[in-house]
């Protein structure tokens, strides 16, 4: 065997016997995230001693709770010579509702959200009368349909015109 191959066994590892037993600890090098030992923080020593500043308490809940007392708030309104007391959130429903009617777009934008939200069927009222329209409808329907889907299938006889409509009289585009 030559000499390297005997410090060197195990697949380039140097040899267990030849290696020191205790190494010296290396020296703490200051740099970039190792601070000098003076300046670290000590054992149970917190890094903010000060502590965290408070975050301002959020609007949120207040600015709900007064919307909350004023949609409850009563109002009067008079309609004609009657005079009327609601709150006001049943106020402004009524005037969306009536924006709604006359043709706002924004209005009828609004409303239809609200009412998905809500889970408020806008049709609840049409849907016995559209039931009641296409049952009476029914026969027209499936006619029209059977005679539409007939014509896929059989071709129907040509019409023939009677003699005296046609024009195509071989003696008379002769003589022309």
């Amino acid at each position: 065997m030559s000499e390297h191959n005997k410090n060197n066994n195990n697949n380039g590892r140097a040899d267990a016997a030849s290696a020191p037993t205790k190494t010296p600890e290396p020296e703490y090098k200051v740099g970039p995230g190792r601070p000098p030992k003076e300046y670290q923080f000590k054992p149970g020593q917190s890094g903010n001693p000060k502590g965290l500043e408070r975050k301002p308490k959020p609007m949120a809940p207040d600015l709900k709770a007064a919307l909350e007392r004023a949609l409850r708030e009563p109002i009067k309104l008079k309609q004609g010579e009657r005079e009327q007391t609601m709150t006001m959130a049943e106020a402004g429903i009524k005037q969306l509702v009536a924006q709604f009617v006359k043709g706002n777009h924004q209005a009828r934008r609004y409303l239809i959200e609200l009412a998905d939200k809500l889970g408020v069927d806008l049709m609840a009222g049409q849907q016995q009368a559209l039931q009641e329209a296409v049952a009476a409808n029914h026969e027209a329907i499936l006619n029209a349909y059977v005679d539409r889907q007939y014509d896929k299938v059989v071709k129907r006889a040509p019409v023939f015109a009677p003699p005296e409509l046609l024009d195509d009289d071989p003696q008379t585009e002769n003589q022309g």
